[in-house]
C-alpha cells in the first residue's frame, strides 16, 4: 500500500468540505461512498476517517492486501524456528478465515444465528468453544492467533489471562484489533455481537503494562502500515517446548509387546 495508484491524490480541504456534505456517513460501506473516496490516497482517507468519526473505506485491492498482512502479523505468534506444521495452534473468532490449514479454527458459531448479520461467516468444522472457556489442557497449545476478535468481549484482559493458562511456556497470542478511531465508537454499538470496548495501540500498551507483564512479554505491537487496525504479540514467560511422540504409545512394536507378555489380548 506504500506506493500510490496514479489514480489517487491526497484530499484537499475543499475535498473534505464536498465529501462531508456527499458521503452517506450513516452507512459508509454504501457503494457510491467507496467510489468517491477511492479517488484519495489511503492515508487522506484514513484522516477524513478519524476527524469525522467514520468508518474508514479501502477498495477491494487494497482490503485484500490488508486481510494479507493482517493474518501474517498475526502468525509472529508462532514460536520462532518451527514450521506451521510443526505446532498446535488455534484461530480464536475464526469466523470465515482460515489463515493456515495448520490452525485449528474455534468459534461460537457454525452457522448464523441471528438476522442481523452481525456474525455473518463461519468455518464448518470449527470447535465451538467460548472465548473465556476453552476446551483444551493447561499449557496444551503452541500459539493463539485472533483477529479482529477481542473487541468483541466485554472482558479482554480476563479472556487473555485464560489463554495464558492453556499456552505453553514460549507460546504466543498474535491478535489484530480495529483501531477505534478509524472503524466506530464501541459506546453507541447496539449489536449483541459487535464491539464492546474500544481498542487502540495506545490503549492496549497501557492494559499491557497494567494488567498482563508479569504473564506476558510484549514482542510486537502496532507494526502494521494501515491505521483500520494493528497488530498485537504476546509471548508467555518461559522455554518454549515443543511436542514430542510419547514412547508410552510407540516405543516397541506388536511383536515386542507379545515377546514381552506385555500385548493386550483376549487373555489379559
Amino acid at each position: 500500500m506504500s506506493e500510490r495508484p496514479i489514480h489517487q491524490r491526497e484530499m484537499t480541504p475543499e475535498d473534505e468540505e464536498f465529501l462531508r456534505n456527499n458521503l452517506n456517513l450513516s452507512f459508509m460501506a454504501d457503494a457510491r461512498n467507496i467510489k468517491m473516496m477511492s479517488r484519495f490516497t489511503p492515508q487522506s482517507r484514513e484522516e477524513f476517517a478519524r476527524k469525522t468519526g467514520s468508518l474508514v473505506l479501502y477498495p477491494p485491492d487494497e482490503a485484500a492486501i490488508i486481510k494479507d498482512l493482517e493474518e501474517k502479523a498475526a502468525l509472529r505468534a508462532a514460536p520462532l524456528g518451527y514450521e506451521l506444521k510443526q505446532l498446535n495452534g488455534i484461530n480464536v473468532g475464526c469466523g470465515d478465515r482460515r489463515i493456515s490449514e495448520y490452525l485449528t479454527p474455534v468459534d461460537i458459531m457454525r452457522e448464523d444465528q441471528d438476522s442481523s448479520g452481525a456474525h455473518h461467516a463461519f468455518l464448518k468444522d470449527a470447535i465451538l468453544a467460548n472465548p473465556e472457556n476453552l476446551p483444551f489442557k493447561p499449557e496444551s497449545i503452541d500459539y493463539v492467533v485472533a483477529l479482529h476478535m477481542l473487541e468483541h468481549v466485554a472482558n479482554p484482559v480476563d479472556v487473555l489471562l485464560h489463554w495464558e493458562t492453556v499456552l505453553k511456556p514460549g507460546g504466543g497470542i498474535g491478535l489484530v484489533l480495529p483501531d477505534y478511531e478509524y472503524t466506530w465508537n464501541a459506546a453507541g454499538d447496539q449489536s449483541q455481537f459487535g464491539h464492546k470496548w474500544n481498542a487502540s495501540a495506545k490503549i492496549f500498551q497501557r492494559i499491557y503494562e497494567m494488567h498482563l507483564h508479569e504473564k506476558f512479554e510484549l514482542e510486537v505491537i502496532n507494526t502494521l502500515e494501515h491505521k483500520i487496525s494493528f497488530d498485537v504479540v504476546l509471548r508467555k514467560r518461559g522455554d518454549f517446548q515443543p511436542f514430542k511422540i510419547s514412547n508410552a504409545t510407540s516405543a516397541n512394536s506388536g511383536a515386542e509387546l507379545a515377546q514381552m507378555g506385555l500385548m493386550v489380548s483376549e487373555v489379559n
